[in-house]
């Protein structure tokens, strides 16, 4: 999971999508572990939006690469809206997600014997959907999702490679604080629920000096520490980027993970409405 999700929720969330005023487009491209061959690196494109009033839509596009294995994603998000009282609003969500899965076993290394039927190239398409809940407000949020409810174990009858696809419980909540007039602070945590791997925490804390500059750190609890940045211009581009140091024995090999983002917000809302404090969007 790339740090800058935090920018982006309805990529965990899809009860996020249409939670603005206004729409976004998006890219992002994470390289992991630099100076590591073979080391994972991810590129994502979306774009997220109202309509209707209260129905929103988002549509994600990532690209996963690790050593000999890609994985390619596309994650349709659909989310409606209604008011619970005056300030707090639940949202509801689905999503469809194809999954493209390819491990080219031609790009082993060091294979004795390339015909080996222990070592063949597998390639999957797989379907899936799952679906996400949000309570918010102005200065609050709680949400649930279950991105993807299948689980699959891909491998074949001849060969002992696996390419595995477990389900991912998100929860997670955050609050904005108003420290002044022009600065916000906006503390929030994450929790990831996978099958056969321990529960991962993701704590988080950006400060927003006047809707134009964020700065903030994100802890990934015995796993990498990274700081965030990012800088509106005129109202309607926002430039991201953030740098992650590994905290398990990679860091013996790298120190370094870089993330940049560029978001563009398009719609006509109104300004006073085009910096959501929703989830740091």
């Amino acid at each position: 999971m790339y740090n800058q999700y935090i920018f982006n929720a309805y990529t965990i969330n899809p009860a996020e999508a249409g939670i603005r005023t206004y729409g976004t487009a998006s890219f992002l491209h994470r390289w992991q572990w630099v100076g590591i061959d073979g080391a994972p690196s991810t590129t994502s494109m979306g774009i997220e939006t109202s309509f209707r009033s209260n129905w929103g839509f988002g549509l994600n596009v990532i690209n996963d690469k690790l050593g000999p294995e890609t994985n390619q994603t596309v994650n349709l998000s659909v989310g409606y809206h209604i008011s619970l009282t005056d300030k707090y609003k639940l949202a509801m969500g689905l999503n469809c997600v194809v999954n493209q899965r390819r491990l080219d076993a031609n790009s082993f290394d060091n294979v004795w014997d390339p015909d080996d039927p222990d070592l063949q190239s597998i390639n999957t398409l797989r379907p899936n959907m799952g679906g996400g809940l949000l309570v918010y407000s102005d200065h609050f949020f709680f949400g649930a999702s279950l991105p993807r409810m299948a689980e699959y174990k891909t491998s074949d009858n001849q060969t002992n490679l696996a390419l595995d696809q477990v389900r991912h419980l998100f929860v997670y909540t955050g609050r904005i604080f108003d420290m002044s007039e022009k600065i916000k602070l906006k503390p929030s945590v994450l929790m990831k629920v996978v099958g056969g791997a321990p529960v991962q925490f993701d704590l988080n804390g950006v400060v927003s000096f006047a809707n134009l500059i964020d700065a903030g750190f994100n802890y990934r609890l015995g796993d990498g520490l990274g700081l965030l940045a990012g800088i509106t211009v005129k109202e309607r581009f926002i430039f991201n980027y953030a740098y992650e140091i590994p905290l398990t024995l990679i860091r013996n090999n790298s120190r370094q993970t870089h993330e940049v983002g560029v978001r563009y917000r398009f719609g006509k809302a109104h300004l006073e409405n085009i910096q959501s404090p929703r989830f740091f969007n």
